[in-house]
């Protein structure tokens, strides 16, 4: 961050996000509940979490976007003291979700941070003619990058812009199109691998951290293999807002 950034953070405190794929598991759901105080996390960005009962699992001091009651791929949890306000921006969709969070500050106007959770799944393939997989949001990514200030989560693609070596699928070639149409960069460190698959093969990097440099800053990105449960690690990194002024509002009589 340049010294004009700092100097207009230094009365907000960051955004301390933990990002992690949970496969399901309720194991893996306790084990990232561990990582939160390691962590300092005030958002959680949880794909694929349990869902025992058909319900989201609450986790104490945090809001739970969406609504416990409504079964999804995604969620996020963000800590009930951290933020002035969150809202949801997105419409329902089972796939990801995008919150809007406004931080406290000294601001005249308060500055705010959209950040969409995506989980990519794989919808279908046919495997006897090796057509390309098709997954839940490739028709939507243009539409979610577009409106947002950061995107976070399991891709399911693979290319050579984080993962030196891979053959990148049309369908990998686009997001990466969509990524710089939006002015989104990659926050990941190249060649960081973030999952281990059970069966033994070559890992991959899947779960991505997208941002957009003239909206936020990003800092501190790096895996928790210690808190990895499943296949999937858990990943955090802070965010600054680079919107807002701190210049008084002075009204007059």
């Amino acid at each position: 961050m340049n010294s004009i950034t700092e100097q207009r953070n230094a009365g907000r405190p960051p955004a301390r996000i933990l990002q992690y794929n949970t496969g399901k598991s309720p194991t893996a759901f306790q084990v990232m509940q561990a990582a939160i105080s390691d962590t300092d996390t005030n958002i959680l960005l949880v794909q694929e979490p349990p869902l025992p009962n058909g319900t989201l699992s609450p986790i104490d001091d945090f809001h739970c976007f969406p609504s416990h009651n409504q079964p999804c791929q995604t969620v996020t949890y963000v800590w009930k003291k951290a933020f002035k306000s969150t809202s949801v921006i997105s419409d329902p969709h089972a796939d990801f979700l995008v919150v809007s969070v406004t931080l406290y500050s000294k601001d005249r106007k308060p500055p705010t941070i959209n950040i969409a959770s995506c989980y990519n799944r794989l919808q279908n393939r046919n495997w006897r003619t090796r057509d390309q997989p098709t997954h839940s949001l490739d028709p939507l990514l243009h539409e979610i990058f577009a409106f947002v200030d950061l995107v976070a989560g399991d891709m399911n693609k693979h290319h050579p812009r984080w993962e030196t070596g891979r053959q990148p699928s049309q369908w990998a070639q686009n997001l990466v199109h969509i990524c710089n149409a939006a002015n989104l960069h990659l926050a990941n460190t190249p060649n960081t691998l973030t999952s281990y698959p059970i069966n033994n093969s070559r890992p991959p990097v899947l779960d991505l951290t997208f941002f957009n440099q003239d909206q936020v800053a990003i800092g501190n990105w790096h895996t928790h293999l210690e808190h990895k449960a499943l296949d999937h690690t858990a990943i955090s990194y802070q965010a600054w807002p680079k919107t807002g002024t701190h210049q008084e509002y002075k009204g007059y009589n």
